[in-house]
């Protein structure tokens, strides 16, 4: 139970990242093909545009279950794994969906 709760808070937390940073390198690749800029600016910000990328890249981030906090089997629409949705399914909280075994 503590490992998954670390593994949530581990992913909401890269996931907080991912959304802070994410303006930045727009902001930073405009910069960089914006030619009217000094070529030093847009060297740094080429340099900066590398640093934050290892940081924050969205496909380096692992899809976990916010809920259960699994690794595999992770289905993107409601970021919950399938043994949690099928208990969704279950429970009738999902609309629209049916499942084929209860």
């Amino acid at each position: 139970m503590k490992k998954e709760k670390l593994l949530i808070s581990k992913d909401l937390l890269k996931r907080r990242n991912f959304l802070k940073n994410e303006i930045k390198l727009i902001l930073f690749k405009s910069i960089v093909k914006n030619f009217q800029i000094n070529d030093v600016i847009r060297i740094e910000m080429l340099r900066k545009i590398s640093t934050l990328w290892k940081k924050c890249n969205i496909t380096k981030q692992n899809n976990i279950c916010l809920y259960t906090g699994r690794i595999g089997g992770v289905f993107k629409k409601w970021n919950a794994s399938r043994h949690y949705i099928k208990q969704m399914g279950k429970w009738n909280l999902l609309t629209n969906t049916k499942i084929k075994s209860k």
